[in-house]
C-alpha cells in the first residue's frame, strides 16, 4: 500500500478544508435588501415588457418598410430585458442559496440543542428538503 494513502499521512500532509462560518444576520439583511430592491427591478421589467407588447401588436399590422424599424426597436428592448432579467435571476439564485444556508444552519442548531423530533419533522416537509 502506498504511503500517501495511509490515514495518518493524510492527517499530517493532506489539505484540510476549513468550513466558512455562515453569518446568519448578514444573510438575513442581504435577503431583505434583495427583496426590497427587487420590486424596482420588476417594475422596470414590466415597463419594458409593455413596450415590447405594443411593438409586437404594431408588427402584426405593419407594412414591409416599417417592419425593419419595428424589429430593430424590439431588438433594443429585448437587449435591455435580457440584461435586467439576467441580473434579477442571478440575484434570486444567490439569495435562494442564502435562504437554504439559513435553513440548514437552523436544522443543525436545532439538532445540536436536542430538538431531534422537530428536525425529523422538518426533513420530511417538502419545503425543508431544499430541492428548489
Amino acid at each position: 500500500m502506498a504511503l500517501y494513502t495511509k490515514s495518518w499521512w493524510k492527517k499530517l500532509f493532506g489539505k484540510t478544508e476549513k468550513i466558512k462560518k455562515i453569518d446568519i444576520l448578514e444573510n438575513i439583511n442581504s435577503v431583505k435588501d434583495y427583496l426590497s430592491d427587487s420590486s424596482n427591478d420588476v417594475k422596470i421589467l414590466l415597463k419594458e415588457l409593455d413596450k415590447l407588447k405594443e411593438l409586437e401588436k404594431e408588427y402584426e399590422v405593419a407594412k414591409s418598410g416599417i417592419i425593419q424599424i419595428n424589429l430593430e426597436t424590439q431588438s433594443k428592448i429585448l437587449d435591455r430585458i435580457l440584461e435586467r432579467y439576467e441580473f434579477y435571476q442571478n440575484d434570486a439564485d444567490i439569495n435562494g442559496i442564502r435562504i437554504k444556508q439559513l435553513a440548514t444552519t437552523f436544522l443543525e442548531r436545532a439538532e445540536k440543542n436536542g430538538l431531534k423530533d422537530l428536525v425529523k419533522q422538518k426533513k420530511k416537509d417538502n419545503g425543508w428538503l431544499l430541492n428548489w
